[in-house]
């Protein structure tokens, strides 16, 4: 039996940066229905083997759109689908925006629909400013729920340094979403590391006397070069402790999860790793608090699956590669793609 989770993040109005555009996701919603039963993520965890391919839809992050245009798709074809909260984004107010339903019963113009940007601005405006204005508010989510079950997925979305070598210094104009941390101030000369999602395991923290050290040194020509040269005679920081990591990471689950349950009432059982960025570590802190996690990585959910480490299949972007990717995983081709992909990786 093919059991089959399929994700994406957002639907866009007309054709977008990230995801699906909303025709295109009716498209694959119908695609899916022709090859799968649909059915509630949590159905297909606890069903037993059949001779039934299952499907379940999964969105990640929380994005207003999934309330404006993918929920009355869902609503309107009878399907459920799960959304993996990254509760620190979710708005407080408790207006809730017009949908397709207002569109259809003719109250409002489809212009005056909600008209998304990427995700990558969606990332920086909230980091820089705190903007949540693309995000879902908790009264949206609770309107939701006839149609959505709900899962966590962080705090923030946010990342921290995983390596103590510095790849550029911040100069204006070459802006990159790693600078944003371990902090979202911006200055010239602020190092940009390499960085993994905050819950992804043990993090490098910056010294204070290299972040003064950077904001300081005269920005004149070739600064770039001389401020590498004194940055190797400075103290640039040094790793967490295991245990000092489990406990951040449990930490900020914890919240988020307190924040769900606050909100909707629901104590969330599954959980999905932002960035699909997690280590042995991190996982053995999900595996503490939630029953099943789910990773980036891209399979079936077999028999013997593990409950802290289940597969989930992109969507992608475009309808032909919907179809690629449903005719894979409806079919014994799978196999062949696992297989080479294990090669690839060799």
């Amino acid at each position: 039996m093919e059991r089959v989770v399929f994700f994406l993040h957002r639907v866009y109005p007309k054709k977008g940066v990230d995801d699906l555009s909303l025709k295109d996701f009716e498209r694959a919603l119908t695609l899916i229905s022709s090859r799968f039963k649909v059915v509630p993520l949590e159905e297909l965890l606890s069903s037993p083997p059949s001779g039934k391919r299952l499907a379940a839809i999964t969105f990640d992050d929380g994005y207003a759109d999934n309330w404006v245009y993918a929920y009355p798709l869902l609503k309107k074809r009878g399907l459920k689908a799960h959304l993996f909260i990254t509760s620190g984004r979710i708005r407080q107010e408790e207006d809730v925006r017009p949908n397709l339903f207002d569109y259809w019963e003719g109250k409002v113009s489809r212009s005056e629909l909600l008209n998304p940007s990427s995700m990558e601005e969606c990332h920086r405006r909230f980091f820089l400013e705190g903007n949540k204005r693309e995000f879902l508010s908790w009264e949206e989510l609770r309107r939701m729920s006839d149609v959505f079950t709900f899962g966590a997925h962080g705090l923030n979305h946010g990342k921290l340094p995983v390596s103590s070598e510095i790849l550029d210094f911040y100069d204006g104009e070459n802006f990159h979403r790693d600078y944003l941390f371990p902090t979202p101030e911006l200055f010239i000369g602020k190092p940009r590391f390499k960085c993994k999602s905050s819950l992804y395991g043990r993090a490098f923290i910056p010294s204070q006397e290299l972040c003064r050290l950077c904001r300081s040194f005269p920005k004149k020509k070739g600064w770039k070069e001389a401020l590498r040269g004194e940055v190797e005679r400075v103290g640039k920081g040094r790793f967490e402790e295991r245990e000092e990591a489990e406990r951040r990471i449990e930490e900020e689950l914890q919240t988020s999860n307190r924040l769900i349950e606050k909100n909707l009432g629901v104590k969330p059982e599954t959980f999905s790793w932002p960035f699909g960025h997690y280590s042995e570590t991190s996982k053995r802190v999900a595996s503490r608090l939630y029953r099943f996690v789910f990773t980036t990585k891209r399979g079936v959910i077999s028999d013997s699956f593990d409950p802290f480490e289940l597969p989930r299949v992109p969507l992608g972007r475009e309808l032909w590669t919907v179809l690629g990717r449903v005719i894979t995983f409806s079919t014994p081709l799978y196999k062949l793609y696992g297989k080479l992909k294990r090669e690839k990786s060799l």
